[in-house]
């Protein structure tokens, strides 16, 4: 009886680690099934409270056929799950231009509870080496910290039978500002310091540009002067033009010799036979516009203050250039003398 006793005893010891074994192997998660190998999650803004931001987890999954894919974002890498302060996922998109292996229309994102989102797929689909999930429109956590990405895989559309799992680090940090400064730049220059007209008949307008030899029968005397701007600023720039004059309020040729003073008028009132004196712009390069008054047959006459004649819209490269040509008439009763003007321009650009 005794060695009945001690045998029975040891079958139920047996029985009884039997139990104990079976009870904590059904005490491990389901979720602990199969760890998800080389896993990692891609952020596309890792700034403090960034929005719109992609979340984009990758690993190797078991071959396993898993319905529900769920990703928990919390502040600690086990234990109760904590959202991160600030951090809002119940605007959360798929991104399904990001996913691998799965097939992302197959899959619905449920995005009700804040931070968590997961995917279902009736169907199921099976897991594979780099297969990926991407979730869009999450706002980051407000404060920079490491936080923990942890997600499941479930072999049920109700998310509770599970089949993988795997937690990946992200960290929120501020951004780098980096600043530069570009120094002003601007170039003016006028290559001819002086254009004539050579001897004005009273029966012609004659120009001061070569490229009009020949207008009214009147031979030219010397090219145009070319005005060349460049510069970096943003608000491009104007030149303007006013006139020295003779002393007085009169701008135009004047003469001290014969104390005589050609009024300037606009381009388009000079006349053969007429005292009359015009400077105006042409060949304007595309970066470049002449004001419509002080174009070749405008209606504006030079002054002794200044006044718009040529502006760029934007930042100008090097070689923008325009010419600065004249005309000029005379009367019968125009003095004899030698005749001359000096012009102002003044480039001005705007930062």
């Amino acid at each position: 009886m005794p060695k009945t006793v001690k045998k029975y005893g040891k079958i139920s010891l047996i029985l009884g680690l039997i139990l104990v074994l079976l009870s904590l192997y059904l005490a491990i998660p389901e979720s602990q099934a199969a760890t998800i190998a080389n896993r990692e999650i891609k952020i596309s803004d890792s700034r403090p409270s960034a929005t719109g931001v992609t979340y984009d987890f990758e690993g190797d999954h078991s071959s396993t056929t898993v319905k529900c894919l769920q990703i928990q974002f919390c502040t600690t890498a086990t234990g109760s799950c904590t959202v991160p302060t600030g951090m809002t996922t119940t605007s959360a998109t798929k991104d399904s231009t990001n996913w691998s292996g799965w097939t992302a229309a197959s899959w619905t994102i449920d995005n009700t509870t804040n931070g968590t989102v997961k995917y279902t797929n009736a169907t199921g689909e099976a897991g594979g080496t780099d297969y990926s999930f991407s979730t869009g429109t999450i706002t980051n956590p407000s404060s920079g910290a490491t936080y923990f990405a942890r997600v499941n895989t479930y072999s049920d559309t109700s998310c509770s039978t599970g089949v993988d799992s795997g937690v990946a680090a992200f960290a929120i940090v501020s951004g780098v500002t980096v600043s530069a400064t570009v120094a002003e730049t601007l170039t003016f220059t006028i290559s001819d310091t002086a254009i004539g007209f050579g001897e004005i008949g009273t029966g012609s307008i004659r120009y001061a540009t070569a490229d009009e030899a020949g207008s009214n029968s009147e031979p030219a005397n010397g090219a145009p002067s070319v005005l060349t701007l460049s510069t970096n600023a943003s608000g491009g720039a104007i030149i303007t033009i006013q006139d020295v004059g003779n002393g007085t309020d009169t701008a135009g040729l004047y003469s001290s010799g014969a104390s005589h003073t050609i009024s300037a008028t606009a381009p388009s009132a000079v006349a053969a036979g007429t005292e009359s004196y015009a400077p105006y712009g042409k060949n304007a390069a595309s970066g470049l516009s002449i004001a419509s008054g002080f174009q070749s047959n405008g209606g504006t006459a030079v002054t002794r203050s200044p006044q718009t004649f040529i502006t760029a819209s934007g930042p100008l490269s090097s070689n923008n250039t325009a010419d600065l040509a004249a005309k000029a008439g005379i009367s019968g009763s125009t003095p004899a003398g030698s005749y001359s003007d000096t012009l102002i321009l003044i480039a001005t650009p705007t930062y």
